[in-house]
């Protein structure tokens, strides 16, 4: 006998509460008024609140998009690289290390702190102003960077995204102010920082003392800066915040045309004006380089152009006169390897060719009594064999190959176990770099880790580079782009002075180990080790040897890269490898 299934018996509940079922034209009906209301609500969301005077409403969508916020100093977030921190990266590291693709055994990178510009590209309609202005914004850029902060352009898209932005839009106010007032929206919405007109540069010493409180990326009060205007604020996120409120509820808000009048002096602080910052605005330029300014009005690109010359001379300059002891090519075993040394002494030229100015003579506006670059009596370039950690010094040091400095103290491209085991000393190079300063008993181990610390020093970094000896330096080809040296130094490198050098054509296509062929080149160095240049015999021969030793640690890479496999460690093979 079949079971009694109940709940199969038992009504719905639609049997149970019977309704009316609606018609289909009901259901249609329903779903139209639905997707109208949400047509509706899309577009009042969209449409912009009434907005200031002068104030701009909409963004390009196909512009660049929002910044970001900085993450937080104690954030998780790390890069794919595995840095060593503290004072690990000081050791001398086995290959094991060495060969890890991941793995960086140089120092840890500083945390540069953010300093803001904003520009609006939509402001300027004709293309050769904008071109100029993009020009001006790299120089910005690039100077800062040089002196240890991360330059970051703003716009429109961070300052609609503050949440103060629909308040803003709502307020009536002068254009000029509602421009200011879009620096700050945006500069709020990324939060601790620096604000900086593009037109404000760095123009002292690395060590100055502001240089060096800005970098410390803290800053316990809103601040701004005499006879500086808005050019340069600096303060934390909370601080910003308080001081756009505040000015958004000022009831002189509707007549003011500067936003840190709205400001009451407890929320902004003042300090004294600043002698390492240089200000080129409209009123710099009217007092100081008139004929730029005058020729602003009839030509904007063209103004602005000679403007970008006119910086860039003054950031060289400025240089020049922070390190008046000359530039210290570091030559260690001068008369056997001369020959790497060309990199060093370009470079060097390069830095000490006075450059081109639309006002020659002049000098920047925060240090009116500059001594003018002069070509008949250029900056020394000395030619020590010891390193010198000096602030008025800038040293250039070109580090050789273990193997390609063997090769030129053994003068031979022969070399074995026995005659490197008999026959050479250990750390050639680094001793009589840090004999002078170190003494001759140190051991390596610590003689290294004391180098490393007076080379990696935050200090002695601004006023040190350090090249590879193998790598290339001038052509296609070279490993050290001239646009990554001029980020180095915070501005642009003149052209090289031809008659020390090369013709154009042998610099763009020769190579360290073939061009090193005009003995011209060094007419302008002053040695510091007597008359131990070498002769034309011996640098053909240290060309020789620099040639064999470069294609053998090419071979040597290459070799590496096929037994390796990617930045695991495992070796192929039966257990060999190669070291």
């Amino acid at each position: 006998m079949p079971r009694h299934n109940s709940r199969a018996n038992k009504p719905g509940h639609y049997s149970a509460y019977p309704r009316e079922r609606p018609s289909r034209k009901k259901i249609w009906r329903y779903t139209a008024a639905a997707g109208c209301l949400v047509l509706v609500l899309l577009f009042t969301s969209s449409s912009p609140v009434p907005s200031a005077k002068g104030a701009a409403q909409h963004i390009n969508p196909f512009g660049p998009t929002a910044h970001q916020p900085p993450n937080p100093r104690n954030s998780t977030h790390s890069p794919e690289v595995k840095w060593y921190n503290h004072w690990k990266w000081l050791n001398p590291f086995s290959d094991s290390v060495t060969d890890d693709e991941n793995r960086s055994v140089l120092p840890p990178p500083r945390e540069r702190p953010p300093i803001y510009a904003f520009y609006d590209p939509d402001a300027e309609k004709d293309e050769k102003i904008k071109a100029a202005e993009n020009k001006l914004l790299l120089i910005w850029r690039r100077a800062w960077w040089a002196q240890g902060f991360k330059p970051v352009i703003l716009g429109k898209p961070e300052a609609m995204k503050n949440p103060l932005y629909e308040r803003f839009q709502i307020r009536k106010m002068e254009h000029a102010l509602g421009a200011e007032f879009m620096r700050w929206l945006a500069w709020g919405r990324m939060g601790t920082g620096i604000l900086s007109n593009w037109l404000v540069l760095p123009m002292g010493p690395y060590n100055d003392h502001l240089l060096a409180f800005l970098r410390r990326g803290e800053y316990p009060k809103l601040t701004r800066y005499e006879d500086m205007g808005a050019g340069l604020l600096s303060g934390d996120k909370a601080s910003i915040e308080a001081a756009l409120t505040e000015a958004l509820d000022s009831p002189n808000l509707k007549d003011s045309k500067s936003l840190a009048r709205l400001i009451s002096s407890k929320t902004l602080d003042v300090e004294p004006k600043p002698d390492a910052i240089a200000f080129y605005d409209s009123s710099t330029l009217a007092d100081q380089y008139k004929s730029i300014s005058a020729s602003l009005p009839d030509s904007k690109a063209a103004g602005l152009l000679s403007l970008a010359e006119l910086i860039t001379s003054h950031l060289q300059l400025n240089f020049l006169e922070t390190f008046n002891s000359g530039i210290s090519i570091l030559t260690p075993h001068r008369s056997q390897s001369l020959v790497i040394q060309y990199s060093a002494v370009t470079l060097a030229n390069a830095l000490i060719t006075c450059p081109s100015s639309p006002i020659p003579d002049s000098c920047p506006p925060n240090n009116p009594k500059c001594t003018p670059c002069s070509s008949s009596k250029p900056l020394p370039i000395n030619t020590p064999q010891f390193y010198t950690n000096t602030s008025t010094l800038f040293t250039i040091g070109t580090i050789p190959h273990p193997y390609t400095l063997a090769c030129f103290l053994g003068k031979t491209k022969s070399l074995s176990i026995a005659h490197i085991r008999r026959n050479s000393a250990r750390d050639p190079w680094l001793h009589s770099t840090t004999h002078q300063t170190l003494g001759p008993r140190l051991g390596g181990l610590d003689r290294i880790v004391s180098f490393k610390e007076s080379v990696a020093s935050e200090p002695s970094s601004s006023r040190s580079l350090w090249l590879v000896a193998e790598e290339d330096f001038v052509g296609d080809n070279s490993a050290l782009d001239k646009r990554e040296l001029e980020w180095h130094f915070g501005f642009a490198l003149p052209a090289y002075n031809t008659t020390l050098s090369l013709s154009d054509t042998e610099l763009q296509t020769s190579t360290i180990a073939t061009a090193f062929a005009n003995p011209k080149l060094y007419a302008n160095t002053e040695s510091d080790e007597g008359k131990d240049s070498p002769g034309e015999k011996e640098l053909a021969h240290q060309r020789e040897l620099f040639t064999h030793s470069r294609s053998v640690l090419e071979l040597d890479q290459e070799a590496k890269k096929v037994i390796w496999k990617g930045s695991s460690g495992q070796r192929s093979g039966k257990g060999q490898g190669v070291d």
